[in-house]
Parts: C-alpha cells; structure tokens; sequence
C-alpha cells in the first residue's frame, strides 16, 4: 500500500512540475463570430491578437486573404498566394507573456483542398522579440502534406529569453517554391493551420503566483474521470474540448473537485481554473483516454 501512494505522489508532483500555463491559442471553433482569426485560447490580454498571412515585401505586409475550411477537429485557417514564397510568406502570430520562459509550440498544418491546388511543403518555425530579428526555432522543420499529421509540432521548445513586456512573435515561414510533391506552386496552391498552441512556465519568483505549485491533476491520462486538488480555494472552473465547447463547469469549486466528464471521445481537453486570490485563470491540458 506504502509504494502504490508514493508511486502515486510522485506521479502528482511531476505533473504539477510540468504543467505550464496556456498563453494564446486557436482551434478556430467558429466561422461566423466576429474576430474568428483572434485567439480563442490563453490570457485575456492575448485573445486580442490575431493570426495573420504576411510578406516580407521588404517589410513584414498582412496579406487580407484568409478564410476558413474544414480543420483537423473544427474548422482550420486557409490561404492560397504561396506562389514564390520561399523565405518571405508565412503565417504569423503574436503575444505576451512578462515573468515567463519555457515557451513550446504546437500546431497543425496541411497543404491540400479539394478544390484547389497543392500547397508548400516546407515550413519552419522561427521567433523574435518586436523590435528585433527572427531566429530559428531548434528543430522547427516542417514537412507538410495531405494529412493533418505529417506537418505537426507538439510541444516544441522554444528559445524566448529578456522579452519582458515586449511582444513576442512565432511565424511559419515557407521555405520551398515546390508543393509537396515536388512540383512548383502554383497562385492556388492552399495551406490550412489548426490547434496553435503556446505554452509557458510562470518563472518571475516568489512574488508572483506560480499556479502549476498550487494544483494537483490526477490521474493522467484518464477515462473522462479525474480530480483537481488545490492549496488555494478555487473560485470556478470548466473543462473545455478543442472546438471550444464547454463541456463541464463548476462555481464556488472550493478546494477539491471530483470532474465525471462523462462518455466523451478521447483527446485533449482544457482544464480552466480561476483562483480566488487571481483575476487571471490557469489552463492546463487533460488528455483523455
């Protein structure tokens, strides 16, 4: 009995040190909402930034094209225009996040519509603080095709340092002039990106609230049936899927809460938690399996 509650706390206590904070997102739930290309996902501040189409023309031009298709789970942002494009067209986001580092990326892309042409099959990833230069991301290729696994990054580190209050920007730059097959792109070519994620660790000190020491998420993975247990009370909480659909909420939640998702598939949820001494909530991802 001693080792299976050791095995078990220390299971806790390296969820809760790898937990880190849900700074902006887009899994594009609607088309039809005003700003549907504005985050969805992450800190308040952040919801007000939008995902852009851009050219290096010499200087960096939003290109007013995107539209929406069909998307890995939802809906997914489209443009066509990759014509040309190697080392200056590119997806763009911004956002952030002062007191944090340990930033990682995920997202989704594919390089196919039904009505369209074949889109670019090289990407990489690169950052930059306003103001400054991008940079590569370590191990930030990707490979795009007609699927929405090839061209996915999950949880890539991301080397942001010193951005203090200045904004931080990630784009996916087109690498190539070829479509994924190897011919050249066409004005029709297409590429979609769905289920940006950014992530990052509170790591200001002890003056600011570290949220991942607070709670405690178990177990992980589960069947759609977990516990939250917090060393502060907890004013509310809800669980979200990737299209944005609440799916379980509780106020008043008080320090532990028993969550019964029900018959719900199996994937990644979103936990969101706001504290009663915090205006700002904590995110953290619950898969489900």
């Amino acid at each position: 009995m001693k080792k299976t509650v050791l095995i078990l706390s220390l299971a806790l206590w390296s969820c809760a040190l790898l937990a880190q904070d849900t700074l902006t997102g887009w899994t594009f739930p609607s088309t039809t909402i005003a700003d549907s290309l504005n985050a969805n996902l992450g800190t308040t501040q952040n919801k007000g930034y939008d995902l852009r189409f851009q050219w290096v023309t010499p200087n960096d031009t939003t290109v007013n094209s995107v539209f929406f298709t069909d998307g890995s789970t939802s809906y997914a942002a489209a443009t066509t225009g990759w014509e040309n494009g190697a080392d200056t067209k590119y997806w763009s986001i911004k956002f952030k996040a002062s007191g944090y580092g340990d930033f990682k990326v995920s997202s989704k892309q594919k390089s196919i519509y039904p009505t369209y042409d074949l889109g670019p099959g090289a990407f990489k990833l690169q950052w930059k603080i306003s103001g400054g230069t991008y940079e590569d991301v370590p191990n930030g290729t990707i490979n795009v095709a007609n699927d929405w696994t090839t061209g996915a990054v999950d949880n890539l580190p991301v080397p942001i340092t010193n951005q203090g209050s200045s904004s931080i920007y990630l784009r996916w730059l087109s690498t190539s002039n070829n479509d994924y097959l190897g011919s050249q792109l066409t004005a029709h070519g297409i590429n979609m990106i769905d289920d940006i994620l950014v992530t990052g660790r509170n790591t200001a000190g002890t003056t600011d609230i570290v949220f991942t020491n607070r709670i405690n998420v178990y177990p992980v993975p589960n069947h759609g049936t977990f516990c939250v247990d917090s060393k502060v009370q907890i004013r509310w909480l809800s669980v979200t899927d990737l299209n944005g659909k609440v799916i379980f909420t509780r106020q008043n939640a008080g320090f532990y809460i028993p969550i019964n998702l029900g018959d719900v598939r199996k994937g990644t949820y979103f936990l969101e938690i706001g504290f009663s001494d915090s205006e700002s909530p904590y995110t953290v991802k619950v898969q489900v399996d």
